[in-house]
This record gives C-alpha cells, structure tokens and sequence, in this order.
C-alpha cells in the first residue's frame, strides 16, 4: 500500500493565532485521503475567549467517512462545534470561554480524523480491491463495515467511470 505522508498546514480560511493552532497530516491511502491531526485553543487569562475557524481543501469528488473502528463506525471523527463540507473544502469551527476554576495559561486539544473517499472507480481499482479480499484493515474497506468483501465490490462496480482508476 503506496502511503504518502505530508505535513499540510493549509490556511485557507484562517490563519494560527495566539488563540488557536492546528496541526495534522494528510495521508493518501488507496481510495481514500486520511486528515488526522490536534486542534488546540489557549487560554491566557480569564477573559479569553478563543475561536478556531478553519478551512481544510480536501479532493474533490469525495464523500466523507472515518475509521471503521471508533465510537461511530465509518463517521468522520470531527469534534468541533460545528463544520460545513462543500466541494473542495471543510470548514470547522470551534470557541470555548474558561472556566473560572481553571488554572491559566492553559492550552485544550481536540483530536480529529476524518476521511475523504473517493466516489468514482476504474478498471485498476478492481484488480487493487480484489487483492485485499478478506482483509480487516484495508483501505479499500469501501463501506468502512471493518472487512473487504462483496459489498464494496458492489459500491466500486456501482461508482464505475471508465476513465478513472488507471495508472
């Protein structure tokens, strides 16, 4: 499995502050792009107030998925307030005040993983699929049920497009 592993600080919709940072990485596994990473909003006294808004450019042509294994199998793991996925980009946002009990300067992480499949498959992506039949820890697991089988044949032969997948 080819993996290519960057370090990606795009600041599309924002950039670091004193008030927030993020840092993640971007991996490009079979079908899927891979996001995983650690927001974090600091507080310096008690009138902070910080807000992460963010903008990850992402595939286009993708549907949004997560690990199969986690508290919501398949679901992308994006734990901020809120987010928007449109296109080329995903937009998350997240605030917080301090507690008045907490002990400051203080910095609040927030992990995230979330994956960007593709939806439009190929002849070469059969031969790439079949070969990891049976598998648990694929990422050809279209369906992110935990295994390649039968069903994410059906979605690859499903999403066919007859000029994608080749090398």
């Amino acid at each position: 499995m080819l993996i290519l592993t960057f370090l990606a600080l795009f600041f599309i919709g924002g950039k670091a502050s004193e008030e927030w940072s993020i840092d993640y990485t971007v991996a490009e596994e079979g079908p899927r792009v891979v996001y995983s990473g650690t927001a974090k909003l600091h507080f310096e006294n008690n009138q902070t107030n910080p807000c992460l808004n963010y903008s990850f450019e992402v595939p286009e042509n993708g549907q949004l998925a997560g690990p199969a294994i986690s508290s919501r199998p398949g679901k992308a793991i994006i734990r901020f307030d809120s987010y928007e996925y449109q296109g080329k980009v995903l937009q998350v946002n997240w605030c917080r005040t301090a507690a008045s009990a907490t002990v400051l300067p203080i910095s609040v992480p927030r992990h995230f993983i979330f994956y960007v499949m593709r939806t439009e498959f190929g002849p070469d992506d059969v031969v790439k699929l079949l070969s990891e039949w049976g598998s648990t820890t694929s990422s050809w697991d279209l369906n992110n049920n935990g295994i390649v089988d039968g069903q994410d044949l059906a979605i690859l032969l499903g999403a066919w497009k007859q000029d994608e997948g080749t090398s």
